[in-house]
């Protein structure tokens, strides 16, 4: 099998590249992304330097891949809107552009558990027939969110190429470094008065093992992936031995969104906040049922291992 990666330098796409250069079903590998990748890449894989902003039609079709992986996104809170917006939805556009003119057959796209959106009326468990509603100012969920629409569009006007989309909750691992990863290496963690609500996290190796089953079966449909349990805010902050200070939800409000707006901090206006105060936990049933997977790192086993790690 031949696979094409975009996004092929970042987190996940550089976990998922080591893992199919060892597998003797895989005959090579394209890693597109603007930036050289920080890992040494095998003798099956080729890095293109492209920007997914560009149509890049005559990569895939000199390549002709199985299979394409879009993994192009902005994770990373940006006061550039537009460019954000243009990476995310022009990347995807053009990425799926390109497979018709390719004829490429299947496609995986990483989608996020943040677009359920965090909301107080939320039910215990989200799954893939509740209502996608990112908040209106979160660009990260909001950018999924429209990319989802795009990609159900393009299944309605191309009936042979199936699509996959995983919605993941944060991903974390060995090789994460992220401002997720960042946020959690203070030596403070701030919460919101009175909220202490639960979260789920997914490991890296989870998400490429059900990316290599996806690809090998092409499975097609949207699913939620994160790993088994939760753990509350709270809970987060014991393991790690990092001290919580806790804010009133209208002052913290203020101060993150002033702070954002003032340029004087970058990782997240104050929407961004609603992920520590309200529920938005899924159920991962479906692919459970599906793949019959058993996910081999709960979240509470990805938290700890996160905090070993750091010390």
């Amino acid at each position: 099998m031949k696979v094409a990666i975009t996004g092929g330098s970042g987190y996940i796409g550089s976990c998922l590249i080591k893992k199919l250069e060892q597998q003797p079903w895989i005959k090579s590998v394209l890693s597109i992304d603007v930036k050289l990748s920080n890992v040494q890449l095998g003798n099956k894989v080729n890095h293109i330097t492209h920007d997914v902003t560009l149509p890049f039609d005559d990569l895939l079709t000199e390549f002709k891949p199985d299979v394409l992986i879009h993994l192009s996104f902005v994770l990373n809170p940006s006061h550039n809107k537009d460019q954000t917006h243009k990476i995310n939805l022009s990347g995807l556009t053009n990425a799926l552009q390109a497979v018709v003119k390719a004829n490429v057959n299947y496609v995986i796209y990483f989608s996020s558990t943040t677009i359920y959106g965090a909301h107080s009326d939320n039910p215990e468990w989200l799954n893939e027939k509740s209502v996608i509603r990112p908040k209106d100012d979160f660009q990260y969920a909001l950018d999924k969110a429209e990319s989802e629409a795009l990609i159900k569009d393009f299944n309605s006007n191309n009936k042979t190429i199936k699509t996959l989309i995983l919605r993941g909750c944060p991903v974390m691992g060995p090789n994460v470094d992220n401002f997720i990863s960042r946020a959690f290496q203070k030596p403070v963690l701030i919460g919101i008065k009175n909220y202490n609500p639960p979260l789920q996290f997914i490991h890296e190796d989870d998400v490429v093992e059900l990316m290599e089953l996806c690809m090998q079966k092409k499975f097609t449909g949207t699913y939620n992936i994160a790993g088994n349990g939760t753990m509350k805010w709270s809970e987060m902050a014991e393991l790690i031995q990092a001290r919580m200070i806790k804010l009133p939800s209208f002052l913290l409000y203020f101060l993150t969104e002033f702070t954002w707006q003032s340029r004087l901090q970058s990782e997240s206006n104050s929407a961004g906040l609603d992920f520590i105060k309200y529920r938005w936990t899924v159920s991962t049933q479906k692919i459970k049922a599906k793949l019959n997977y058993q996910f081999r790192y709960s979240t509470q086993d990805v938290w700890r291992i996160f905090c070993e790690q750091r010390t």
